[in-house]
């Protein structure tokens, strides 16, 4: 394996080191250039959170895959462990993960549903941006935020402001690591804790409330698009912020 000189070389690097199963000579290389390149860092640091995300849901998704799922990560398994033979090109962990991470919640769910499938996924990418994206110092300003997403992306963005009455707080709006960068991730905390909201340019199916990933998830379709909200555990008042966020976003 070649010497990491650059963050694209530490690509290949990143699913051993994560899953703890890199030689210690790669994880020594490893580990001096995450020291010295923060953004590498919290790249690392955020798919490791992913990682235990399915990690703390292992039985589920082990006894819900079915054979094809299972036969595909055994051909992984044998591939991976000759590709310093066959020089198999490694695929980033960013996508890798993301998609493996997220197929695997579809068949742990037992789905073909396009809408639990969604949660699946946002529910991954909630985690991370959580973990990787700085807080802002100053709120953002929803008009200014809203007329760059409108420039750049080509679509109107209302964006419910910081609610003092709802304990809600909005600390970024970026697009959605998990998707083609299409989609709107605005980051609030509320009471405190993480909460999500997604929007879609797209409406993908029926309304849905539901736990993904240990989150709970309210999913719904309106003005030609698809909304998701996704806040840490199950709290008793989500109903009143999933009502705000619908009266407020668009």
């Amino acid at each position: 394996m070649a010497d990491i000189r650059t963050c694209r070389d530490l690509e290949e690097r990143l699913t051993p080191y994560v899953d703890g199963e890199a030689p210690p000579e790669g994880r020594r290389e490893t580990d001096v250039h995450l020291a010295k390149c923060p953004p590498c860092r919290e790249r690392m640091e955020a798919e490791r959170a992913a990682r235990e995300v399915v990690h703390q849901r292992r039985g589920a998704l082990r006894a819900s895959a079915p054979p094809g799922l299972r036969a595909r990560c055994a051909a992984h398994r044998t591939l991976t462990a000759h590709s310093s033979i066959r020089r198999t090109r490694w695929v980033p962990l960013s996508l890798a993960a993301s998609l493996l991470l997220a197929i695997g919640a579809v068949f742990a769910l037992g789905l073909n549903d396009r809408v639990e499938a969604l949660a699946a996924g946002l529910a991954l990418d909630h985690v991370k941006c959580f973990n990787i994206s700085p807080r802002a110092r100053t709120a953002p300003d929803v008009h200014a935020v809203a007329a760059r997403w409108q420039a750049r992306q080509g679509g109107a963005l209302t964006i419910p402001d910081t609610a003092p009455d709802h304990n809600l707080q909005l600390i970024n709006v970026r697009r959605c690591l998990s998707t083609d960068g299409r989609v709107a991730h605005l980051m609030y905390l509320w009471h405190g804790e993480p909460l999500s909201v997604y929007v879609l340019p797209r409406v993908l199916g029926r309304d849905r409330v539901m736990d993904s990933m240990g989150r709970e998830t309210a999913i719904w379709s309106a003005n030609g698009r698809t909304y998701a909200v996704l806040a840490d555990g199950h709290p008793q008042d989500f109903d009143t912020i999933v009502g705000y966020v619908k009266t407020h976003a668009k």
